[in-house]
């Protein structure tokens, strides 16, 4: 195990830990997230074992896994993580198969080999502000919503969190984001984020109102403005609010329904 220990890291930097069996790719994803200057590497590591020692031992933002490794894979080593929080999770591969497993775990993303700084910059730049929304309820920040249950609960989600119910009108909800251990609810007029994960939260809203278009990504069909077709199978998907959701290339043909039915 190659080990770094970051002094005196900035408070902002995600403390990070990469695994990969392949002593090139592990050197150059270390070096890539470095470059982004957003992240403190506190380990890299060529054993899912020895990084998993590492990581549920606590105080880790952020695990880079590739995905096929010898042993375990790095599908099986997160589910393996019993720190809690647990990190928030990147897989990288040259194999596109693996897509669909790595976000069956609710990876906040997933790179293709081979990797480039934008896009390794792009993950970093999705971590840091998914960890900032987790921080913010980790301290007790409020959820905005309504405690009280309505009349009419057809066209509400209810939501249960730290013991308390909450109900939010589905037409208020624009799309929903994984974030690890958490799900993040993009409003009309605020965003939510939720200790729920996003295959639990896809459960409890209606097929006919929400689609999932990506293994990290949930849209209401409401709010959905215009459908970009992109190289590859994938897409963009421009909601309210002047957002735009990338789709992965495993949901092309539920994209492409969408964009059938506009």
């Amino acid at each position: 195990m190659d080990q770094e220990k970051a002094v005196g890291p900035s408070a902002a930097k995600l403390t990070t830990v990469v695994c990969d069996d392949e002593a090139p790719a592990l050197e150059l994803m270390s070096d890539l997230l470095t470059e982004t200057g957003a992240v403190s590497i506190a380990a890299s590591c060529r054993s899912v074992r020895d990084s998993l020692e590492i990581i549920n031992k606590g105080g880790v933002d952020l695990v880079v896994y590739d995905i096929e490794m010898p042993g375990l894979s790095g599908v099986e080593a997160y589910e393996r993580i019993t720190a809690s929080p647990r990190p928030l999770v990147v897989f990288a591969t040259a194999h596109p198969q693996y897509a669909v497993d790595a976000f069956d775990v609710d990876a906040i993303d997933y790179i293709l080999k081979p990797v480039n700084l934008e896009r390794v910059r792009r993950a970093v730049e999705k971590a840091i502000r998914l960890r900032r929304l987790i921080h913010e309820r980790e301290r007790g920040a409020p959820i905005a919503a309504p405690e009280t249950a309505p009349a009419d609960m057809s066209g509400v989600l209810r939501i249960r969190d730290a013991g308390k119910y909450y109900f939010i009108p589905h037409k208020d909800i624009i799309w929903v984001e994984a974030a690890g251990d958490y799900s993040l609810l993009h409003m009309t007029d605020r965003e939510l984020t939720v200790r729920l994960p996003l295959k639990a939260l896809e459960a409890d809203l209606p097929r006919l109102l929400f689609v999932r278009v990506h293994r990290s990504a949930i849209v209401s069909r409401a709010h959905i403005r215009e459908i970009r077709l992109l190289p590859k199978g994938e897409a963009l998907i421009s909601v309210e609010r002047n957002v735009s959701v990338r789709t992965s290339r495993s949901y092309r043909d539920v994209v492409q329904a969408l964009a059938n039915e506009r």
